[in-house]
């Protein structure tokens, strides 16, 4: 029968997911829908890819090695529709980016909707994680271009295409909120919700304390959250006080959801930087879109 590539995505998207409810909304189609192309795989491998005994989806030994095969036969897939235009030299194709919260969620919306216009042939996929999942990506070639607020190391190659600034937030009525600016020494002791581990803007945050010799220990920590919504959402329930990207709060601070105020004695502003392989030759629709966000076209 030959293995179905859209069955390969389901797959991968299952196990990256780990749920078959969540794969079908991501799809459009219905659970029933994804356990069948399941089954169809696991027939035509002859072995069972997927442990549902405990509940959730646990990948047994021979889905793990299908998963790193499904993931590089996939991206190979996307290899190919990039380099076919480039042999044309026509900017079609798809283009793979990945983004931390704050490019993907506030700065790269605007400038897709333009790339779009002018490039209509090109099919653009974003993804959205952490900066260090977002980087993972581009070394594992499933992203031509990563867009992270987070300093890439030497060996990649980037540039800088945008910055931004932290800022303080509290609930409405917090007693800090009457304030204009606040010493960041001043969150030491408070409750404090922050961004999950490998979020650019808590690597940031944390260099600034390391800056006026104060620690994470100084804080007391009541959660650590995976994007800048859910941290906007706790503060504004009341859970405690965070230091979030000025690009983040505006719009709630706006709305009087939050309180926003500048940060004194210490400078934190951030870049965010455009990443992309040295050794890997750009699709020209990658070439294009870096113009653009660089701002050399």
């Amino acid at each position: 029968m030959g293995l179905d590539i859209s069955v390969l995505e389901t797959f991968t998207l299952v196990a990256d997911l780990g749920s078959f409810s969540a794969a079908a909304r991501r799809l459009g189609i219905t659970q029933p829908a994804v356990s069948l192309q399941i089954k169809s795989l696991e027939k035509e491998l002859s072995a069972s890819l997927i442990d549902r005994s405990g509940g959730k989806v646990l990948l047994t030994p021979a889905g793990r090695a299908a998963y790193q095969h499904a993931v590089r036969i996939l991206a190979y897939r996307d290899q190919m529709m990039a380099d076919i235009p480039r042999s044309t030299g026509q900017v079609a194709g798809r283009l793979l980016i990945g983004a931390s919260n704050i490019p993907g969620e506030y700065l790269l919306p605007p400038i897709l909707s333009e790339f779009s216009v002018l490039y209509p042939e090109v099919s653009t996929v974003l993804e959205i994680a952490d900066s260090e999942s977002v980087l993972a990506g581009l070394r594992e070639e499933e992203v031509e271009l990563a867009f992270v607020g987070t300093r890439p190391d030497t060996a990649s190659g980037w540039k800088r295409f945008a910055s931004d600034r932290l800022v303080l937030v509290t609930p409405p009525h917090h007693p800090l909120s009457v304030k204009k600016k606040i010493p960041l020494q001043s969150v030491a002791g408070e409750r404090f919700v922050s961004r999950a581990a490998g979020s650019g803007t808590r690597a940031r945050f944390v260099a600034a304390l390391g800056e006026l010799g104060l620690s994470e220990d100084s804080l007391d920590l009541v959660a650590e959250l995976g994007s800048n919504q859910a941290v906007v959402s706790a503060v504004q329930a009341g859970m405690g006080i965070s230091v979030i990207s000025r690009l983040a709060a505006e719009q709630p601070a706006r709305s009087g959801l939050i309180r926003m105020m500048e940060i004194s004695g210490v400078d934190l502003s951030r870049d965010f930087y455009v990443v992309f392989s040295p050794d890997r030759p750009l699709s020209l629709a990658a070439e294009r879109f870096l113009e653009m966000v660089s701002g050399e076209k």
